[in-house]
């Protein structure tokens, strides 16, 4: 007697492999036959992404732009939607200096075209107020308490898991809109999530200034794998800035992107099928010219392919923007990312006669003088120097000497202000002319913030 053949009805959205193996496992089951463990871990893939825009401000526009369009990709590529955590401000797309309400674009067009708005459907998770490193923390571990009923990854051992996180940041630390996350927390968070089973494994795309530094600790042996948009010594770079911010024959005012990321998301957007994640970042290499994307934990994770994790599926979806303008426009039209904000404020008060532009301004060029002034008095006090007297360190950074006087900071001079984020690295320095001693520095930051 034959057995009656199984009827499965079915449909496998862009040839995804889980699917497929899915359909495998419920076939055979019909037949009595247990597929081997393996096939069943691999039938049980899910896919997770968390996006994050620390930052806040119509001069920091590229941010939440960035993260729309990330957001984008990934419903592209076939991610469930339930399952992309989005964290933004969500402040630009209404703001007064916006040519474009409710509005958002990450890239710019010609006059006729009208741009591809990257806002549109980007759905936000965590706004406003609740845009922090404890929120961002709770997401990251799945721990909803306190957050009335938002998404949190509920990601198992069998899941891939994406982060991309975008915003301001300094030596060891990654800015939101009022306080910081300093690279020890980030990476015991990591290592959490990997003793918790939350993934299979995890790729983190950081973008900031100096975010080499966040995850000069990361252990290679937890199945996490990171690229940052800079080195531990420089900064990152805006791109799509003025001029070249128009779409449809209106500038936007502030930079469109940062280069970073708009490497990798254009990429993404047009990219052949298959591309593995070190194809990416080679390519992402090549063309952010302006600082140094450094790799960090486990390289083997970069055999993959990128819609593993930026996406469900393990073939393309079909393209949503239009062809990259080219990396010469990205590269004549890029900020130093630690002064975009001022030049967007800048622009917008000189073309504009724009009261909100020149508030931002003032307040700005306020911020960053009053830094440099408290770093200075820091400095003199531990060396009777200023600050151009204190030697670029040699080495790595002194995590525990560096979080000892982060806290001290924060305790006594308050969050740290985006403006401020630079002089991390003088704490870096002071650190290592200190030999790893805190002690001294964290009375000189007392003394200096009284």
């Amino acid at each position: 007697h034959t057995p009656p053949r199984p009827t499965v009805h079915f449909y496998c959205a862009m040839t995804s492999l889980s699917c497929h193996l899915a359909l495998l496992a419920s076939a055979t089951f019909a037949l009595g036959w247990s597929p081997p463990q393996e096939v069943e871990d691999a039938a049980a893939v899910s896919h997770w992404a968390v996006l994050v825009a620390g930052s806040s401000g119509y001069g920091n526009y590229r941010h939440q732009s960035d993260v729309c369009h990330a957001y984008q990709i990934m419903l592209q590529n076939g991610m469930n939607p339930d399952q992309i955590i989005v964290m933004a401000v969500d402040d630009i797309a209404n703001y007064a200096s916006n040519p474009f309400p409710g509005k958002v674009f990450n890239k710019p067009s010609d006059i006729g075209d009208a741009g591809v708005d990257v806002y549109e459907g980007c759905a936000i998770d965590y706004s406003g107020a609740l845009v922090t490193p404890e929120t961002f923390k709770k997401v990251l571990l799945g721990d909803a308490d306190g957050l009335n009923g938002g998404k949190v990854l509920q990601s198992t051992k069998n899941d891939r898991v994406f982060v991309n996180f975008v915003d301001h940041g300094g030596v060891n630390l990654i800015g939101f809109p009022k306080s910081t996350m300093h690279a020890m927390e980030l990476v015991e968070i990591l290592q959490q999530m990997s003793t918790a089973g939350m993934f299979k494994e995890l790729v983190f795309y950081l973008e900031a200034c100096e975010s080499g530094s966040m995850f000069r600790t990361l252990p290679s042996d937890i199945r996490v794998y990171a690229s940052s948009a800079a080195n531990a010594h420089e900064s990152s770079w805006g791109t799509y800035c003025m001029p070249e911010d128009k779409v449809n024959g209106k500038h936007i005012g502030s930079c469109l992107g940062d280069l970073y990321s708009v490497s990798w998301m254009e990429d993404s957007d047009h990219g052949n099928p298959g591309e593995t994640i070190e194809e990416q970042m080679d390519t992402v290499i090549d063309l952010t010219t302006k600082s140094h994307v450094t790799l960090f934990g486990d390289q083997t994770i970069a055999d993959e392919p990128i819609t593993s994790f930026e996406g469900a599926a393990d073939g393309r979806a079909s393209n949503r923007l239009p062809p990259p303008r080219g990396t010469d426009t990205q590269r004549e039209a890029a900020i130093r990312s630690e002064d975009a904000a001022l030049t967007s404020a800048f622009y917008r008060f000189i073309t504009n006669d724009d009261d909100l532009a020149a508030d931002e301004l003032i307040d700005g060029v306020q911020q960053r003088r009053k830094a440099k002034r408290r770093f200075d008095a820091i400095t003199r006090t531990l060396t009777g120097d200023g600050l151009d007297s204190v030697p670029p360190r040699t080495a790595g950074v002194d995590d525990a000497c560096h979080y000892a006087a982060h806290q001290a900071y924060v305790a006594h001079c308050g969050d740290w202000h985006e403006m401020a984020l630079s002089f991390s690295s003088t704490l870096a320095d002071l650190c290592e002319l200190e030999g790893g001693r805190a002690e001294r520095l964290v009375d000189a930051i007392e003394a200096a913030c009284v």
